[in-house]
């Protein structure tokens, strides 16, 4: 254990009232939190409630524009050559999504099982990883393997100060 060269408190009575006013800075700090989490909230609700009109009308123009695009697509994208339709104040586009593959959970196994029978191993994923937590308990039996070292635990120092929650100051 190491010495600290900063100066030390001159008796128990001296250290416990230092630990006594990290408890009133612990407080104090949590006031300030709350108070900051409060605000932040107040304003996301402000910015939000402005925000839904917005939303709604935005959320209805886009159906407007998605179905006046559809209705005249062909004209649009020069009988289907194009994908974009160009406004003087923007694009439309149309994109076709990726191929998606789901796999049920509940079969995941039978499937793997199904494709390696099958022949179709290279489409099933396999990962490899060193077990950390069996190697440190090996230690003598991974000794000089190039790449693995060990990191020796460190002693934490912490203090606790009792808390007493203050009645509300009104």
């Amino acid at each position: 254990m190491t010495e600290t060269t900063l100066p030390a408190f001159a008796d128990d009575e001296a250290c416990a009232t230092a630990i006594g006013r990290m408890g009133e800075i612990d407080r104090d700090l949590a006031l300030i939190e709350a108070t900051k989490s409060e605000a932040m909230q107040k304003a996301a609700a402000t910015a939000e409630t402005a925000a839904d009109p917005l939303i709604a009308e935005r959320a209805d123009l886009f159906a407007k524009v998605k179905a006046y695009c559809e209705a005249h697509r062909t004209r649009l994208t020069d009988g289907g050559r194009s994908k974009t339709a160009t406004f003087t104040a923007g694009t439309a586009a149309w994109k076709l999504g990726r191929l998606r593959v789901v796999v049920d959970t509940v079969l995941k196994d039978k499937v793997i099982a199904l494709l390696k029978k099958r022949g179709l191993a290279e489409l099933v994923r396999t990962k490899e990883d060193i077990d950390v937590t069996a190697v440190g308990k090996a230690r003598d039996k991974v000794k000089g393997i190039k790449g693995l070292s060990f990191v020796e635990p460190t002693e934490d120092f912490s203090v606790s100060p009792i808390s007493a929650e203050l009645a509300p100051r009104l």
